[in-house]
């Protein structure tokens, strides 16, 4: 069952107006059940006791109450207690609802029972106090029996005030006994953060906050220090290098004074050595010797011997070793060399202790920089401990006092001076059922009724949903819609025929009509199921436009006539089928009043061509007889100027469908039926085929070839949307199609209808050649 998406709330009331009988019907059936079933079901009574917490005796001035918090919370931890099964057991066996012979199945379905049975409703009385708060509660039982619904409410209720005593009082033993093992937790910390606070002074001594102003007076003398030291330092570079200039000097003298003897006068000094000048004498004449002789030469030996001889003259004057003692040696030098050197030597240790000195006066001062730089950080670590310190002590103060007070509030409650639940209303005799309710009975039998009926005419309308308004026809299909056509019993609020006037005369002769029609359309039905063989035709009101030319169906004849007409305005001589998904949609009778509406409102000379050979219909609604017709012109029997036949009083002829032996529409009559066409077209400016149903006939899908509009008529609410999809498709029609929606409620089609007294006005448009 597909629902469309597309259903307003107009939908549904049409739905409701269409199925009234069933969902009345269905409201009175809910409605007897919901009474029956009142007087069928078991009565229960419930009783009622009213308790109220009374206050404390002892101002709180003086001693505060321990048990703090909302009541609500402590009256659910009570009801739980009370609610619990060995409570609910113990009052079920005092009055005999669990008896010895119950098996625990039994017992806990009496137990569960009771527990549903039972009912808290707070009340809330407190916004007298500016607060919304519990101030009290009602207790109430419910059973078949009145008395023991009273005395289970009584023991309920001693229940709930006993259970409340021994729970504040457990509450308050509960927090002395916490209060107690939290002072000796928090005394614990107390002593841990005190080890805490002298740990860290001791570690971080010289960077506390109070140490700041000695720092930095210590800071101050150590700069002026290091301005002296880096004074020293200097002094003793410049010792240090005035000593290297003068080394560099004497050995430079020392070293002329070795190298000049050869080339110097005999009367000049220089300060070199004289046996160091007679060695490099020696060596420069072994040098020459070696050269010529070998080395056992004479000469060559006592050169030798001599060398041997100066070297250790050297070697004892300079306190080194034979073999040390060579030409260029720097252990050979000139004592006063080795005087400067040694002066040298100490500058160089003197610079080195002063600068060591700066260097540990600069590292003292960064030491000393270091502590101020970390005494804010060490300020804030020992405020964070002195500071859970202090709250550490304040916390322990606080425990101490609650401590005092939860044992002066233990006290209070034990000798009944505290907060407590007073039964102020006691437990009523119930002398009137609680349930069942008639009232709720009544009213969801109504309310079921309504949506039981409501929902089966919704589901019947559903298995086979039909068109009902324009808009549906236009979204599902997109085929324009011409008009939409009302029910034919809207005629009864019109007026007479043939005249604006509502009298009561005419209103009468209106529906004299109406029944006579209805009266002879079941008569003709029965004739037709009985074989009977129509001649003589029977005047009928189906021609709407012209009995009822003021109502609103001919209306709205005269609308579809007129976009008809623009539809087909570029043919020459327009062919115009008329035709339906299945059988009683309103096919002929569309097809009478379009063409009765173009011959009388549009002045078109009109001709109506009766080819559904099964059930011929045209000819009767317009007071014509069945034969001579088309099946008696195709038989050779009758000429077609004698088969047409005028309606009197308008340019409108009808071709009936001819008698009945010879109706059988053969595939071959399609082209006898378009050249019969092709003569008919000059004479008439508008010509309608009445043809039979799309289903289950197989003559239209031919019979659509031969005319240039195809009118479809839908019956609204009648038939389904997927009939009237698969005949369209069936079809195919290759010219231009127009829907009329016939049998559309009032209430659903939007209209104008206009009465004028002493004068009929048409709405239409007149379409000329």
């Amino acid at each position: 069952m597909n629902i469309p998406s597309d259903l307003t709330i107009a939908d549904y009331l049409d739905i409701a107006r269409r199925r009234k009988w069933l969902i009345l019907g269905t409201v009175v059936g809910c409605l007897a059940a919901s009474v029956a079933l009142y007087e069928v079901l078991p009565k229960t009574y419930r009783s009622t006791t009213t308790i109220l917490l009374e206050g404390q005796k002892i101002p709180e001035n003086y001693v505060k109450t321990g048990v703090e918090g909302k009541v609500d919370s402590r009256l659910y931890a009570v009801q739980q207690i009370v609610m619990s099964r060995p409570v609910l057991a113990k009052i079920g066996e005092q009055f005999g609802l669990i008896t010895p012979q119950m098996s625990t199945l039994e017992r806990e379905g009496v137990v569960q029972k009771m527990r549903e049975q039972t009912r808290v409703t707070k009340l809330r009385l407190g916004h007298l106090k500016g607060q919304d708060t519990t101030e009290g509660f009602t207790l109430s039982f419910a059973h078949t029996d009145p008395v023991i619904a009273m005395k289970v409410t009584e023991a309920l209720a001693a229940q709930f005030i006993e259970q409340d005593l021994k729970l504040k009082e457990q509450v308050l033993e509960g927090a002395s006994e916490f209060l107690d093992q939290e002072l000796k937790l928090v005394e614990s910390k107390l002593e841990e953060q005190e080890q805490a606070i002298s740990a860290f002074r001791s570690k971080y001594m010289g960077e506390l906050p109070q140490q700041m102003e000695a720092n930095l007076r210590t800071l101050d003398r150590l700069q002026t220090e290091v301005i002296a030291a880096r004074e020293n330092v200097q002094a003793a570079k410049n010792k240090v290098e005035l000593l290297e200039q003068r080394i560099k000097e004497a050995s430079l003298a020392a070293a002329q004074g070795v190298t000049q003897p050869a080339t110097s006068s005999p009367g000049q000094s220089h300060s070199g050595d004289p046996l160091l000048a007679r060695l490099a004498e020696l060596e420069r004449n072994l040098t020459t010797l070696s050269t010529e002789y070998h080395d056992n030469y004479p000469d060559i030996v006592l050169l030798r011997k001599e060398i041997d001889a100066v070297k250790a003259q050297l070697a004892l004057k300079y306190g080194v070793a034979k073999e040390e003692v060579q030409q260029g040696s720097p252990k050979l030098v000139d004592p006063i060399v080795l005087d400067l050197m040694r002066q040298r030597d100490e500058a160089i240790k003197d610079l080195e202790a002063r600068q060591d000195r700066l260097r540990r006066l600069l590292e003292q001062i960064k030491d000393y920089e270091g502590r101020v730089e970390r005494t804010p950080m060490r300020e804030q670590e020992l405020s964070i401990l002195v500071r859970d310190y202090d709250n550490m002590q304040k916390n322990y103060q606080a425990l101490l006092d609650k401590r005092l007070n939860a044992r002066l509030a233990e006290n209070l409650e034990k000798r009944q001076k505290g907060e407590q639940f007073r039964v102020l209303d006691p437990a009523n005799l119930p002398l009137v059922p609680e349930s069942p309710n008639k009232y709720l009975f009544f009213l969801g039998g109504l309310v079921g009724g309504c949506g039981l009926g409501g929902g089966a005419a919704f589901v019947l309308e559903m298995l086979r949903p039909a068109f009902r308004r324009v808009e549906q026809v236009e979204g599902a299909l997109g085929i324009p819609i011409l008009a939409a056509i009302p029910l034919f019993k809207t005629l009864a609020a019109g007026g007479s025929p043939s005249t604006g006037r509502v009298s009561p005369a005419g209103e009468a002769a209106s529906r004299s009509r109406l029944l006579g029609y209805f009266k002879s359309r079941r008569e003709e039905k029965t004739k037709l199921q009985e074989g009977t063989d129509l001649i003589l035709p029977t005047i009928a009101w189906n021609v709407v436009a012209k009995w009822w030319p003021d109502s609103i169906i001919a209306e709205q004849y005269r609308v579809a006539a007129t976009r008809l007409a623009l539809m087909s305005r570029e043919e020459g001589h327009p062919v115009a089928l008329v035709t339906s998904s299945i059988l009683g949609e309103g096919k002929s009778t569309t097809t009478v009043n379009l063409g009765y509406t173009f011959a009388h409102a549009l002045d078109k000379r009109t001709l109506i061509i009766d080819c559904d050979f099964k059930r011929p219909s045209v000819s009767r609604y317009l007071g014509k007889p069945f034969a001579p017709g088309l099946s008696d012109y195709w038989s050779g029997n009758c000429a077609i100027e004698s088969c047409i036949h005028q309606i009197e009083g308008v340019p409108l002829w009808v071709l009936p469908a001819g008698t009945e032996s010879h109706r059988v529409f053969e595939l071959s009559k399609i082209r006898d039926l378009e050249q019969l066409l092709n003569e008919l077209k000059p004479k008439f400016d508008q010509i309608f085929l009445d043809t039979p149903p799309v289903f289950p006939l197989a003559d239209l899908h031919w019979l659509s070839r031969l005319a240039d509009v195809l009118v479809f008529v839908i019956m609204a609410g009648t038939t389904g949307r997927d009939v009237v999809e698969k005949a369209l498709k069936t079809l195919r029609p290759q010219n231009q199609v127009g829907l009329i929606l016939a049998g559309v409620e009032s209430t659903s089609m939007p209209y104008y209808h206009y009465y004028h007294q002493g004068e009929r006005t048409l709405s239409l448009y007149t379409v000329r050649k």
